[in-house]
């Protein structure tokens, strides 16, 4: 049986500046979250999500 695409991890499909979802611009002022949080609840680095289509999402989900 040959491996698909969708036989591997999602990190693995991850092809950089693909998006699965652009959201409209606020339409409420940004804040600061370094102001709102504690420093202990606040991430040093960026989370390193796959960057996948919306499509390569529920095909990888649906066939786990």
């Amino acid at each position: 049986m040959a491996a698909s695409a969708y036989d591997k991890l999602i990190f693995e499909l991850s092809s950089p500046g693909r998006v699965a979802w652009s959201l409209p611009e606020a339409d409420v002022p940004a804040s600061d979250a370094k102001k709102l949080l504690p420093a202990q609840h606040l991430r040093k680095d960026a989370p390193e999500l796959p960057e996948v289509s919306e499509f390569d999402v529920v095909r990888h989900y649906s066939r786990l």
